[in-house]
Formats: structure tokens, sequence, C-alpha cells
């Protein structure tokens, strides 16, 4: 399987997707849609993946490496020359596969994802300087260990120059280590309970120059942020009673209202969406089969943004995971 593998011209390579399957026989498998492949390649560590390291053809087009696998030898990353995206899932990193894996992260741009992942302790980049454009960072839990904050601080520290995307499940207080960061114009933060997000605050105002912002739950000190702060905010996604805090005064034109199951909060969210002033012209709402009214919340779209362009509505059969 090996040699075929080798033969694939470099022009349907770079197009494919590499899956690992149980079955020997089966174990790769070309994905294609619409008799063209995906424009992607995709490698899933597994209990085969010292076969696919040992094809330096194949490593060569791979663009996004996706594991769970403890024993990736990150040495190999250097032969992937296309490689932009590492996802490394549920993985106990050790010192070494950190060393190596910043090794790779200082010479060019990457992707990375660490989705609850450990981390050892005390531990120390050497690289002066890590080349990171959009960093996805889930903690185990949502109290996180002393380890997994200071990686995350470590990471961010070293890329402040780079990171364009930043997203965190937790870890909040690692913002208050960082003041400003020149390339961010974009911030996801998913906060799990309600409590007050003074970190959070300071460093929406200490960065202007965010596009767009994505907060999945509570924040109470949006309350509290200047009409000064985001001047340049473009996208939000948020609760509904988050938008009197984001939109007014700030030049948004897509806007992505998160579920709820009170009615009334959904029509006064879309309401506020008249005091931005640039047009809306994209528009998100989840909506739950069991509101009785839907008409309230349409009709609110129709009077409030006059020059809506797009119009996506999500309709979730059951009430789960209420934000309210």
């Amino acid at each position: 399987m090996t040699n075929q593998l080798a033969r694939v011209s470099p022009s349907s390579l770079a197009d494919c997707a590499i899956l690992p399957k149980v079955s020997y026989s089966k174990r790769w498998f070309f994905q294609g849609a619409n008799t063209r492949l995906v424009r992607k390649c995709a490698s899933e560590a597994g209990k085969h993946f010292s076969e696919v390291t040992q094809n330096d053809k194949l490593l060569s087009y791979m663009r996004i490496l996706i594991t769970r696998s403890p024993s990736v030898p990150f040495i190999v990353l250097h032969r992937m020359q296309r490689l932009r995206d590492i996802k490394l899932l549920t993985v106990p990193l050790t010192t070494t596969m950190l060393d190596q894996l910043c090794e790779v992260l200082s010479t060019r741009l990457y992707n990375l994802e660490l989705s609850r992942c450990s981390y050892p302790m005390r531990y120390t980049i050497q690289q002066a300087a890590l080349k990171i454009h959009e960093l996805d960072f889930e903690s185990i839990v949502r109290s996180s260990s002393r380890a997994t904050t200071e990686v995350l601080a470590a990471i961010i520290e070293r890329s402040l120059s780079s990171i364009a995307d930043l997203s965190l499940s937790s870890n909040l207080s690692v913002l208050a280590y960082f003041g400003k960061m020149p390339r961010l114009t974009s911030l996801k933060i998913l906060m799990g309970s309600a409590r007050n997000n003074e970190e959070l605050r300071n460093f929406l105002v200490g960065n202007p120059q965010l596009a767009k912002l994505a907060l999945d739950g509570p924040c109470h000190d949006l309350a509290l942020l200047p009409p000064s702060a985001l001047p340049n905010l473009r996208t939000i996604r948020a609760r509904a009673d988050h938008m009197q805090h984001l939109v007014p005064n700030r030049p948004v034109v897509e806007v992505e209202i998160s579920k709820t199951s009170r009615l009334k909060f959904l029509v006064d969210g879309v309401r506020v969406l008249s005091h931005s002033p640039t047009p809306i012209v994209e528009l998100t709402l989840h909506l739950f089969y069991c509101h009785t009214h839907m008409s309230k919340v349409l009709d609110a779209v129709v009077e409030t943004i006059p020059h809506l362009e797009r119009m996506r509505l999500f309709f979730h059969a059951e009430v789960r995971n209420v934000l309210y």
C-alpha cells in the first residue's frame, strides 16, 4: 500500500483526505466529493502511523496532522513540507514532545490546536519566538491545572507577534499577562459558568484591532466595557443580552445570536442591532421549536435590519444547554 501511495501524483495527493480504518486492507481511504478530491490531506495518527512516517513523498504532501496518539514522533514534522495545521487531541505531552513541537513551530506559520492535552510541570520553551497563526486551546477541565496554564502562557508569549486567531475554553487568567497582541483580529472565548471576567474586559480594551469576537457563555463584565473599546469590531457571536454592550457605536456587519429558550431576550437582542452605525448584512439566529411566537422574532428582523442580505435560521428540537 505504501508503494501505491508513493506513485500518486502530487496534484492528486495534495487534495485528498487520508484516514485510518480498523481493517488492514481498508486502512487508507481516499475521500472524494463530487468527483473532486477534498482539498486537504489529513493523517490521523494511530497504530499504523509509523508506516506513514517512512514515506517521505507522502509526508511532503500532508497539510493537516490530527492525532490522539502519545507516540507520534514530532521530529518528522520537519519533513511535512506542506503541513499547516497541527491538531493534538487528548495527547499526554512530555517535555521531549513539546521540545520537538516548539522547534517545528519556530520555523514557519502554523495553525495549532491543543485539545484536552496534559502537560509537564515547569516547562520552558527554548525558542525565542514561535510562528503560530491560529491557536485553539481547550483544557481538560474548567479549573485547569497549573501546568496547563503555564504552557498556554508560554506559547502565547512566544507567539505574540504572529497570533491572529485565538480560541480559549477557559484559562482566562492568562489574558492578564498580555495587555496587547498586535496581530490578533479574532478572539473566541468559551465560558461555562456565570462569573466576573475582569481579565477579559481589560484584554478587550487593550486590543482595539479586534474585528471578530465570539463569547460562548455569560460575561457580566461586558456592562463595564467602555464605548471606546473595540472600535474595529465587525463580527459578533454572543448571547442576546450581550448585544446591548457590544453592538452600539461599533461597525458591526455580521451577527450570530446564541441559543436561548426565552423569546423576549431574542427579540430584544435583534432590536439592539439597529444601533450599529453600519448596516447589518448577515444574521444567524438559533430558535427552538418550543417558541410559539417565532413571528415576533422575524418581525423584529424586518423592522430593525432593512439592509440584511443573508439570514441563517437554526431550529433546535429540544431545549438543551440553555444559556439563560
